[in-house]
């Protein structure tokens, strides 16, 4: 079975996959572009809302990653409400678009944070979200509507936003 074809039941796989290629993409363009270091530590455990903790220009974001094929329109995501409460919390939202022919695929996304480097993330708000299995609530889930995320078409627009304008380091590559 194709593995496009096998995503569902895979898709812890193409979870690892899609955040390896989103944290090679942030390092590429850190070091090589804005020729700045990053440092990028990776949560073992999921219970405060983020998976990935990101530091650049002095700031501190924490990362919560979500993920869908560019070929379809999830209208929702949830986000653990303990994001909020996290230096610089964020929802990277990674759209992958597969690149025909090339075997490789390219990433834009969609956020929800700050709206500058050192702002807050926005409220969650109050209304928990709901187990699609079984509908009880999840009282520490709230839903994220796909408008409440800003686009951003490139990885250089992402890190802009996230921590601003490059502002190289002297002395690092030496």
């Amino acid at each position: 079975m194709r593995l496009n074809q096998s995503s569902s039941l895979r898709s812890r796989d193409r979870e690892n996959l899609v955040e390896h290629v989103f944290i090679a993409e942030i390092l590429q363009e850190s070091w090589f572009v804005r020729e700045q270091p990053i440092e990028i530590l990776r949560s073992e455990v999921d219970v405060y809302g983020y998976d990935l903790v990101i530091e650049c220009n002095g700031i501190i974001r924490h990362v919560q990653l979500k993920a869908s094929d560019s070929s379809t329109r999830p209208r929702r995501q949830t986000v653990n409400r303990f994001l909020e409460q996290k230096a610089g919390g964020c929802v990277v939202w990674v759209v992958v678009c597969r690149k025909l022919n090339a075997g490789r695929i390219a990433l834009t996304y969609r956020y929800f944070g700050g709206k500058r480097p050192r702002d807050q993330m926005p409220s969650l708000g109050d209304t928990p979200a709901t187990n699609p299995h079984s509908k009880t609530l999840r009282p520490n889930i709230r839903l994220l509507d796909f408008r409440q995320f800003d686009p951003i078409p490139t990885t250089a627009d992402l890190l802009d936003r996230m921590f601003g304008k490059a502002k190289p380091v002297s002395g690092i590559y030496e």
